[in-house]
């Protein structure tokens, strides 16, 4: 009695582990692949993996690659004003760990998934004009180079339709980061230049101290940059991923 007593309490202590085990054994599908065109407005194309490493958890790797194109004529960018060209794109590469609270065994179903993600955003853009205090014409070029860490979690729910195609719908993100970068303008007038400045001057002087403070802005002849070195803010997420499930 107390030999299958001694066996009883072993299996009973061996069972979670068994039942880990079975879990990624019975996984129907292991691997999705997703689409995400969310992410294409911001001149980003984007697609996720999906490894299921038992039935209930998974882990994701994202990456998103840049577009870059005009958005003159998007987001209030009219080419009627002194702005003539702009072109902007983003890449980003994400690992998240994601935790299903169901007991499907797929992928599939309300989910809890904390993140990182580093992204880098990059831009140009021209302007021209008539300076209306000296009637001169000028010219100017800008360029950004900005890169953002960030951590966060999302809330979503994927749903599998016929066990092989995804549709990931995740509607509540919160992220917190860092941002640093440069902003460069170069002017054909050293006037306009030392204009750039003063605005950026003024424009920085109104923000929060905890973000003008970390922005600092140099003037060498006609060239102006602005460097920003970790900036924090917050973010929200959500959105929608099209995949096959395999």
């Amino acid at each position: 009695m107390k030999k299958l007593l001694a066996l009883v309490f072993l299996a009973s202590l061996a069972l979670p582990g068994f039942a880990q085990s079975g879990d990624s054994l019975i996984v129907e599908r292991n691997n999705v692949v997703k689409f995400l065109p969310i992410n294409i407005p911001f001149q980003s194309i984007s697609f996720e993996y999906e490894r299921m490493i038992n039935g209930k958890n998974s882990v994701i790797l994202g990456i998103g690659l840049p577009n870059q194109k005009s958005i003159m004529g998007k987001y209030g960018m009219d080419a009627g004003s002194d702005l003539k060209t702009a072109e902007i794109g983003t890449m980003h590469i994400r690992a998240a760990f994601r935790h299903y609270t169901g007991h499907r065994m797929l992928p599939k179903g309300f989910y809890i998934e904390p993140y990182l993600k580093y992204q880098n955003i990059k831009g140009n853009a021209t302007v021209s004009g008539i300076d209306d205090q000296s009637g001169q014409a000028y010219k100017g070029d800008f360029n950004l180079n900005l890169n953002t860490m960030n951590l966060g979690f999302q809330l979503g729910t994927q749903f599998l339709i016929a066990k092989r195609v995804t549709l990931d719908l995740y509607f509540l993100g919160l992220e917190a980061g860092f941002l640093s970068g440069n902003v460069n303008a170069v002017s054909d007038q050293i006037s306009d230049a030392n204009n750039i400045k003063d605005d950026l001057d003024k424009t920085i002087a109104d923000l929060p101290s905890f973000i003008g403070n970390k922005i600092t802005v140099t003037q060498s002849g006609n060239k102006v940059n602005a460097k920003a070195s970790s900036i924090p803010y917050p973010w929200l997420r959500g959105g929608i991923s099209i995949g096959i499930a395999f």
